[in-house]
C-alpha cells in the first residue's frame, strides 16, 4: 500500500469517526438504570411498555431488531440466571456460537435458520437489577453487524436511577 493512500485512510477514519459516532442515540430505561447506544436507522417501534420495562427497535428495511430493558435481579445468582436465559435460546432451537459470562455480565450468541443474534446482561444498581440488550438479524448481514454489535455490547450500562 502506498505512503498517500495510508496518509488518505488514516485522514478519512479520523474525520468520519466522529461523524458516524454521531449517527448513534442514547435509550435510557429511568426505571431500571439501564442504557443502551442505537445505530441510526433503528426507529422504536409503538409506545413504551406501561410498565415501563423496556423497549424494541426496529431497522428502516425491517431485517433487525434491538430489544432493550432491565428487570429486577432474579435472586442472588446471576450466573444461574444468565445460564437459564442461555438455556432457554437453546431451547427455542437456537445454536449457541459464542458464550462468555462473569459473576455480573453475561454475553451470548447464536444462529437459527439463517438469523444471527447477541445478547448481553449486566448487573446495575449494586446488582438489584439487570440491563439488558439483544439484537436480531440476518446471517447474510454479520459483516455490516460487527461494530453494532461490538457497540452495543460495550455501551449496555447503567444510566439512571434504581429503585
Amino acid at each position: 500500500m502506498s505512503s498517500r493512500l495510508l496518509a488518505a485512510l488514516i485522514i478519512f477514519a479520523s474525520i468520519s469517526g466522529p461523524l458516524l459516532a454521531a449517527e448513534w442515540s442514547r435509550y435510557v430505561n429511568p426505571r431500571f438504570g439501564m442504557a443502551v447506544d442505537i445505530p441510526a436507522g433503528f426507529h422504536a417501534e409503538g409506545s413504551a411498555p406501561v410498565q415501563g420495562d423496556g423497549k424494541r427497535f426496529r431497522a428502516e428495511n425491517g431485517r433487525a431488531t434491538i430489544t432493550a430493558w432491565g428487570a429486577p435481579a432474579m435472586g442472588n445468582d446471576f450466573m444461574a440466571e444468565t445460564s437459564a436465559r442461555i438455556r432457554a435460546d437453546e431451547n427455542d432451537g437456537w445454536a449457541i456460537t459464542y458464550r462468555s459470562e462473569t459473576p455480573d455480565w453475561a454475553a451470548w450468541g447464536g444462529t437459527r435458520g439463517g438469523h444471527v443474534f447477541y445478547a448481553k446482561a449486566l448487573l446495575v444498581c449494586d446488582g438489584t437489577q439487570t440491563a439488558n440488550v439483544r439484537l436480531d438479524y440476518p446471517a447474510i448481514d454479520v459483516p455490516n453487524f460487527d461494530s453494532i454489535v461490538n457497540r452495543l455490547g460495550q455501551s449496555l450500562g447503567q444510566d439512571g436511577a434504581c429503585f
